[in-house]
């Protein structure tokens, strides 16, 4: 059994493996990080810090995930302590004041734990709750009154939480005249503990090394249906594809999305599957099954204004299909691989025949994916984000054999019978893949094919 701890400002690498020898030491915890971690039941996730501000902070469901097979998860100090006091009564396992303050409504903002710091962890503010234990403390000691340290917190309280520092705590004590309360207190912290946020967190981490009793379960609520579509796509996209281990499902999904020629075709007959309520067989089958499920619920393009129709069909398929052929293609247009389908498959076995497990497509994509490394640690403005849109738009209709000078209403079609929202969001999806794509088409170094004008815009971001 394994444990992973997420610790950063609060707690220094070092002192994390001092106090639980062996744990596998992690940087503040992120969105999708605790679905990265090759978790079993029986492990233990310890979240100490997270970031929110600079990244998306670690969602309720990823801990949900996890709690519901059988992994503890244990918060205190500061992220850890905000999400323990929340999913406290799912299981997952709170440990210290901060938390128990947290949990009892004593406390309720985020900002009483939050700090700004460096990229490599270095605090460079000071969390709420360690200004007010400095001057509670300080008043149980007999050098301040109350009034005083009710005084100082409201002034550490109207600063934001990056400017929360001892030097600007007393600009604010000399213009509001509690000039003599503060350096009392500032003398007093420098030879006094007062971090409850490292004492918390310290506290949970030797808890964790003594042994916890085991976990019992998760609980009925892991038989509601919390699993959302969102839950779903969170997991495709961070957690390692159970076949290759290296790249997420989602991104080997999506691959053949954009490359496998005869993805469109697979995508055709999951849809009108699905429309049909059956398993996929027989095409001509399947059509007809789905055109009876639409014509017994009134649907039929004869019922559709001719703009309707111009949003899913190209002028050409509007003026040369048959109807039912109109219908079939409409149909698998409007469905899209996406968060919001609650058909989103989340693994090969829930993807089925819409994945062709016979192309090594997992190697091309970690082939990619080493690319984009390589280029953005040369230079951090050529990160795919900084590609040309109109140089992968160029690239893609190549790749699908559509015309040079296609039209947007044909280049939508294609992104939508390969379950695109639209070529523009194609386009989107395909930034992770191009460099390794062009790569492997003209051996070009990546550098070469990001353009210049989009890496001055990374100035910007």
């Amino acid at each position: 059994m394994r444990v992973h701890v997420f610790a950063g400002p609060t707690l220094p690498t070092a002192r994390v493996r001092e106090l639980v020898p062996g744990a596998v030491c992690h940087p503040p915890v992120r969105h999708g990080d605790l679905l990265r971690l090759d978790t079993a039941p029986g492990d233990t996730v310890v979240v100490i810090d997270g970031l929110w501000h600079q990244s998306a902070p670690v969602r309720h469901k990823e801990i949900l995930l996890l709690l519901a097979e059988g992994v503890r998860v244990v918060g205190a100090a500061s992220m850890g302590a905000l999400r323990a006091a929340e999913l406290a009564p799912y299981g997952m396992t709170g440990i210290g004041q901060i938390f128990d303050q947290l949990r009892d409504g004593i406390l309720d903002a985020d900002d009483e734990v939050a700090v700004l710091h460096t990229p490599d962890g270095k605090p460079l503010a000071e969390a709420l709750v360690n200004l007010r234990t400095a001057f509670t403390r300080c008043a149980a000691a007999g050098l301040i009154s109350t009034d005083d340290a009710r005084n100082l917190e409201d002034l550490a309280r109207a600063l934001p939480y990056t400017r929360r520092s001892w030097a600007a705590l007393g600009h604010g004590a000399r213009a509001a005249g509690a000039t003599e309360a503060f350096e009392t207190v500032d003398a007093w912290r420098r030879t006094n503990p007062y971090d409850l946020k490292r004492e918390d967190a310290e506290r949970a981490l030797a808890l964790v090394a003594a042994g916890l009793p085991p976990v019992t379960g998760a609980g009925p609520w892991a038989q509601e249906p919390w699993r959302t579509s969102f839950v779903r796509y969170w997991a495709a996209t961070f957690r390692p594809d159970q076949d290759s281990g290296t790249v997420p499902f989602l991104a080997v999904l999506q691959h053949q999305q954009l490359y496998d020629p005869r993805f469109a075709g697979r995508w055709r007959a999951r849809v009108l599957a699905a429309v049909a309520w059956r398993s996929v067989g027989d095409p001509a089958d399947l059509e007809s099954a789905a055109l009876r499920v639409a014509a017994a619920e009134g649907v039929d393009t004869a019922g559709m204004s001719r703009r309707q129709l111009a949003f899913w069909l190209t002028p050409e398929e509007i003026r040369d299909l048959a109807p039912a052929e109109s219908l079939l293609r409409i149909m698998v247009r409007s469905a899209r691989l996406d968060g919001a389908w609650t058909a989103w498959p989340s693994t090969r076995a829930e993807a089925g025949e819409l994945l062709d497990a016979g192309l090594a497509t997992a190697e091309v994509v970690a082939a990619a994916f080493a690319l984009n490394a390589a280029a953005e640690a040369a230079d951090a403005r050529r990160s795919t984000a900084h590609l040309d849109p109109d140089r992968i738009g160029r690239h893609l209709a190549a790749r699908w054999h559509l015309a040079a000078d296609a039209d947007q209403a044909v280049l939508d079609a294609a992104a939508r019978d390969r379950a695109f929202r639209d070529f523009a969001g194609a386009i989107e999806v395909a930034r992770a893949f191009y460099l390794g794509a062009r790569a492997a088409e003209t051996s070009s170094p990546p550098a070469a094919v990001v353009s210049s004008s989009a890496a001055r815009e990374s100035q910007r971001t």
